[in-house]
């Protein structure tokens, strides 16, 4: 494997939601991403990064087969639902990535480049509301969500135009109509309330780096649900865009096509 870099411009790129190692699905959508001609998929975390497991090998193999028949590189921030012991997501230098495999780099917290006169950002982590069902290192970890030596360091590398997290910064308007549905059912005893606390959490320091980075616009998955908002960051206007993943069976909510400012450019074919 070389060393990965980030291209300096790109004219489309899609933008993809969690794929949880969802091998059909994540196929499919690298053959409709060469369809459509893009020059890369960036995805938002929830990858599917298991490799000591037989399911996430197999996963990882099979990817980089079938973007090396296209041809086409995948970049991917790190999800709460990630091996973060063999990741090792720690903060790398802005320009620091992590060759996977040939066509597979990992874009640690923090990351940015420029593509064209555009800055973008990676901010990978979130916290599981469902840790409680999973079992500490082994297929839940600390370092799923951003470290105080991170998120400090962060805070001070803006600003940036564009940022890919796994996370939403809190207080979207859409999100907060969507936990008055489904959270009281979660504190009945679907998730700790401790689980729920982080998560909140998590997504208030989110909004923060917001304030601090200055974004125009903030794409994000991990919330498994498509829509498009915007949320007043301090006195500016930033876009938030979620997408959907492997479970929702519809790429046209799963995935974006954008171009190197982060315009949403809209196909006929997802």
């Amino acid at each position: 494997m070389t060393v990965p870099a980030m291209p300096t411009s790109v004219g489309k790129v899609m933008l993809l939601g969690d794929t949880h190692a969802n091998l059909r699905w994540t196929a499919f959508a690298i053959d409709q991403a060469a369809k459509l001609e893009v020059d890369g998929i960036l995805q938002l975390g929830d990858f599917g990064y298991w490799p000591r497991t037989h399911f996430g090998k197999a996963f990882l193999d099979s990817v980089e087969q079938v973007l090396a028949d296209h041809a086409l590189p995948l970049w991917f921030i790190d999800g709460n639902h990630e091996d973060h012991e063999s990741l090792g997501s720690a903060l790398t230098p802005p320009d620091g990535l992590t060759a996977i495999s040939d066509h597979v780099t990992y874009l640690p917290r923090g990351a940015t480049w420029v593509w064209g006169g555009t800055r973008w950002m990676a901010l990978g982590g979130a916290a599981s509301v469902d840790r409680d069902y999973r079992q500490e290192d082994v297929d839940w970890f600390r370092a799923e969500v951003i470290t105080p030596d991170q998120y400090e360091t962060i805070s001070e590398l803006g600003p940036v135009n564009v940022v890919v997290a796994h996370d939403a910064p809190w207080g979207v308007p859409f999100l907060v109509k969507q936990y008055q549905l489904w959270r009281p059912a979660a504190q009945r005893g679907e998730w700790s309330a401790g689980a729920l606390r982080d998560s909140d959490a998590h997504m208030q320091q989110m909004a923060y780096l917001a304030g601090q980075l200055h974004p125009r616009v903030w794409f994000h998955g991990h919330h498994h649900v498509a829509y498009h908002d915007e949320l007043i960051v301090g006195e500016h206007t930033m876009d938030v865009y979620s997408l959907d993943c492997d479970g929702c069976g519809n790429l046209a909510k799963a995935a974006l096509i954008v171009d190197g400012t982060g315009a949403v450019i809209s196909p006929s074919k997802l």
